[in-house]
């Protein structure tokens, strides 16, 4: 949550530098497999790959956060632990959105809300569906008992 904090806490300039150097370097490498030498990627499209880079980013990170709280959160309750954690990411998910509304050059979009809302829900989804295979797995197998053998005991 704190990693979450500082990002949202940097000034537009700065955030766009990191990102876009990210985004350079992606496509610099990328590119570079399939356009000849000396040939400049249109502004565009470079803008088209930050956005990309910062969305991935907000899905990411949050991702990450669902599944650190829910793997919290089921330690303390069984019950509801999902829908908890759920309620709990998206809720710190809108404050981190509200806090960039008072950072210059920054402004909280409802769209990100729910992108990183979107983002804690897969992480939560992959600890549920490791808890549901392991408790698979755990359920006692029905072994048949083959009658001669029986027979003998």
């Amino acid at each position: 949550m704190l990693v979450i904090f500082l990002f949202s806490m940097q000034p537009a300039e700065q955030s766009s530098q990191v990102s876009g150097s990210v985004a350079q370097s992606t496509v610099g490498t990328v590119v570079g497999w399939f356009q000849p030498e000396g040939q400049d990627v249109p502004a565009a499209f470079m803008g088209i790959v930050e956005t990309v880079i910062r969305k991935l980013a907000h899905l990411g990170i949050y991702m990450t956060l669902g599944f650190c709280v829910v793997n919290a959160v089921r330690g303390i309750v069984d019950r509801n632990a999902y829908m908890i954690s759920l309620i709990w990411c998206s809720l710190y998910a809108a404050s981190d959105e509200i806090h960039q509304y008072y950072v210059p050059g920054r402004a909280g979009m409802w769209q990100d809300w729910l992108l990183d809302t979107v983002g804690a829900l897969l992480g939560i989804a992959v600890v549920a569906m490791y808890v549901k295979r392991k408790k698979r797995s755990r359920t006692p197998q029905v072994i048949l008992i083959n009658k001669r053998n029986e027979q003998k005991l």
